[in-house]
Formats: C-alpha cells, sequence, structure tokens
C-alpha cells in the first residue's frame, strides 16, 4: 500500500491488475482509507450502465481528491477520459484496477503511456503470509560478489530451513495462496477453485473475448493446467483439445490476458548451440493447477509424479513476484538445449545473470550443476550467480559461482507462516 501512495505522488494514473480474487479491491480500499475522494466499483451494474452510457460523466464528476475506479476493464472507453482529465486538470488522481491484462485486451486502445504506473498483483507471497518484511535475497544474487557471499547475506536474512518450514513449502505448492483459500481445508478449497473456474469461464471470459465453443476452451485450460513449467508444444496441445493452430493460439492469449496463464521465454546466451525457442507455460496460481490436476495434497503431487512441475511452478511466481518490485527489474527467461540441459529461470539484469533450478528434492549432486556450469561457460563473466532451490535445510556453497538454498532461505521466511489446515 506504501507504495502504492508514493507512485500516486509521481504518477497521475497507478493501474493494478491481476486476476480475480487476488485482492485488488481490498488494496484499493486501504488505499482509501487515508485518501480524500471517491470509489466505484464495475462491477454494479448500475454503474457500469452509466460509465458505459457517459464516461466522462463518471471521470469528470469527481473534481478533487482520489477517484478510484474498481474493475476497470469493463468499461474500456474510461481510460480514454481519464487520459482526458489529466491532461486538461493537472493535478487530478486516478488509481485503477482491472481483473485482466488492459494492454492485451484487443478493445482497449489507450495505454496512458507517460501518465501511469502499473502493478500486477498476484497470490500472496510467503512473507506476505507471515507479515514478514518483503526478503532481499533475489536483489542479493545480483549483488552478491561470491557464492560464499551470498551464502552469507541468504542465512543472515532467513531463519533456518527446518522441516516446518519445508513441509509449509509442501502445503503452498498444493495449495497456492490466493487469500480466499489461505484458511480452507482440503473440501472446501476444492469447492472454492469450482466456483472460481466457473465463474472465469461463465463470466470473465466474456469480457476478455468470444469463445465460441466453451467446452473446448474448459479443455484447453485444464490441459494448459496439467502442462505447467514444461515447453509449449502448440501443435500437440492443439491436437489434444481438438481445434486448430490458430484456434489454440487464441484461447492461450486469452488465459494469458485473464492472468491465469504465463509464458516464460527462451533465453539465447549462445546463437551457435542448438536451443529450445518455444516458451515455458506456468499457471499464475499454482493452486489451480493442483485443482486441475486433481492433486489435494503433497503425497498426491509425489504419487502422480507432478510435485516437481508444482514446486518449480510455485518458486517461480514467488521469485517473479519479488523482483518485480525492485527499481530494475530482470528480465526472466529459462534457459534449455535440445540435449536436455535445463536451467528453470534465467534473470537478465543488465549484463548480469543470475541462472536458479528447482529441485523437489533434498539432495543434491555434483551432476545436478552441469546446467548451470554449461551456462556460465557460455556467458563467462556475465553469469553472476547460479542457484538451486531445494528442499534441503542446509546452504551449501558448490564452487565460487554455484550455491545450494533451500527454497525456504531463498524466499525469505525460515519458518512455517500457513494455517495447518492444508495437508501434507
Amino acid at each position: 500500500m506504501e507504495r502504492i501512495t508514493r507512485l500516486l505522488d509521481v504518477f497521475p494514473v497507478v493501474v493494478i491488475t491481476g486476476a480475480r480474487q487476488v485482492g485488488k479491491t481490498t488494496l484499493a480500499r486501504l488505499v482509501m482509507e487515508g485518501a480524500d475522494g471517491l470509489y466505484v466499483t464495475l462491477d454494479e451494474l448500475a454503474v457500469a450502465d452509466r460509465a458505459a452510457r457517459d464516461p466522462r460523466g463518471l471521470v469528470r464528476g469527481l473534481t478533487e481528491g482520489l477517484l478510484v475506479i474498481d474493475e476497470v476493464q469493463l468499461v474500456p472507453d474510461l481510460l480514454r477520459e481519464v487520459k482526458l482529465a489529466v491532461d486538461e486538470e493537472p493535478g487530478r488522481r486516478f488509481l485503477l484496477t482491472g481483473s485482466a491484462n488492459l494492454l492485451k485486451m484487443k478493445h482497449v486502445t489507450e495505454s496512458l503511456a507517460g501518465r501511469s504506473a502499473w502493478l500486477e498483483l498476484g497470490p500472496l507471497l510467503w512473507s506476505e503470509l507471515g507479515g514478514l518484511e518483503r526478503p532481499r535475497t533475489v536483489k542479493a544474487a545480483f549483488d552478491a560478489r561470491s557464492a560464499e557471499e551470498y551464502a552469507a547475506t541468504v542465512s543472515a536474512q532467513a531463519g533456518p530451513a527446518d522441516n516446518s518450514a519445508l513441509d509449509a513449502v509442501r502445503r503452498l505448492t498444493v495449495s497456492g495462496s490466493m487469500p480466499g483459500v489461505i484458511p480452507l481445508d482440503g473440501e472446501m478449497r476444492y469447492a472454492w477453485y469450482e466456483a472460481y473456474r466457473t465463474t472465469f469461464l461463465e463470466r470473465d471470459l466474456r469480457q476478455l473475448g468470444s469463445v465460441d465453443n466453451l467446452p473446448d476452451f474448459n479443455r484447453a485450460l485444464a490441459l494448459v493446467m496439467h502442462r505447467t513449467g514444461n515447453v509449449l508444444n502448440m501443435s500437440s496441445l492443439g491436437s489434444d483439445v481438438g481445434v486448430t493452430h490458430k484456434t489454440i493460439k487464441r484461447y492461450l492469449g486469452l488465459l494469458e490476458t485473464g492472468y491465469q496463464l504465463r509464458f516464460l521465454p527462451p533465453y539465447f546466451a549462445n546463437v551457435g548451440k542448438r536451443l529450445v525457442r518455444s516458451p515455458k507455460i506456468f499457471a499464475c496460481d499454482v493452486g489451480l493447477a493442483a485443482y486441475i490436476m486433481g492433486v489435494r495434497s503433497w503425497l498426491e503431487a509425489v504419487g502422480s509424479g507432478r510435485e516437481g512441475a508444482l514446486l518449480e511452478t510455485w518458486v517461480i511466481a514467488e521469485v517473479l513476484a519479488l523482483d518485480s518490485l525492485a527499481a530494475r527489474p530482470a528480465a526472466p527467461h529459462y534457459w534449455r538445449t535440445s540435449g536436455g540441459a535445463e536451467i528453470d529461470l534465467v534473470l537478465e539484469r543488465g549484463e548480469a545473470v543470475v541462472g536458479i533450478e528447482v529441485k523437489s528434492r533434498a539432495t543434491i549432486r555434483y551432476a545436478d550443476t552441469a546446467a548451470l556450469r554449461s551456462l556460465r561457460t557460455d556467458l563467462d563473466g556475465r553469469f553472476k550467480l547460479g542457484i538451486i532451490a531445494n528442499l534441503g535445510t542446509e546452504v551449501r556453497v558448490v564452487d565460487d559461482r554455484i550455491v545450494v538454498v533451500p527454497v525456504p532461505m531463498l524466499l525469505g521466511a525460515g519458518s512455517p507462516a500457513i494455517p495447518s489446515v492444508v495437508p501434507l
């Protein structure tokens, strides 16, 4: 909330986007508590109707103070009126929220370029669940001069990764951390996601684009969630859904716009190497992926062989969210050769590169560092640090540029901070 307040001191418009139920409305209302102005939500049909008929009247009706417009994607014409208002009336301030990526919606033509700051809100971070300070372990990876220095920094910032912390990781890997599901047990969590999926398919999807065959789209959603953490094969996915290449591409675009799916592009460290060039796909909310897979506990994830993909999905989402608030966020990629060597996450900030691999086991062998060593060879001096995040309990330095770090310590929370209602 403090960051939004600071941004409003600089930018006339701040836009908060993210999936339904991540807490955008709650955050907007908290900002309003400390500001004079007006809050309106387009989820109310009467307000949305008025905004559609007279967008200028809604925007210009408040002449001073902060105007908060919740779910602005429902009436995209409001964005143009907001732009005109800030250009013609210096001093106006707007806080907008949207449950879709407004910049990717075809019928949204106004980006508010030069007038706005944009924030993407995701599920709660582990540190937020525990009321802890946001960890700086990602920034520290770029600042550290060696693996030894990074190991010391991580150990000082986070508490020890004991078994209870690792159990918390396993629970969150299956449950996710959408605000509404945190206090729910397995049965009620399943019901929550069932309602969430239905709402997205039957309501929110209509705002994003036209879908002629809802069962096909629903099948595409399910198959994509089963593929979280995998390299995208558009032809295979389209064939499994039973639709054309053009249709599956459009479906994936709608899922990305609705914050259900994210793409991680490949990293090309050496153009002479045979590198995979398709993006990887990840569920934005690991809890939704686990629900669609029918996985209700960590033991079920292990039994079905999905624990690795789910852990990778959750850890990458946490790392990207932590880094997004940096003064200079890194560009995220993954790296994979045609021979199968892979690094789950490659962060590039300027000339510096940090590689992160996620392992769902405690024991790490030297052979597990092969991909990081290969990337280090390709990049030479640009390779800053290689991190293997695992389910062990100790930080271990492999060499001067590679370090093994328990997942709880990488994410800055060394003690469990979630309700015990989530089963293992």
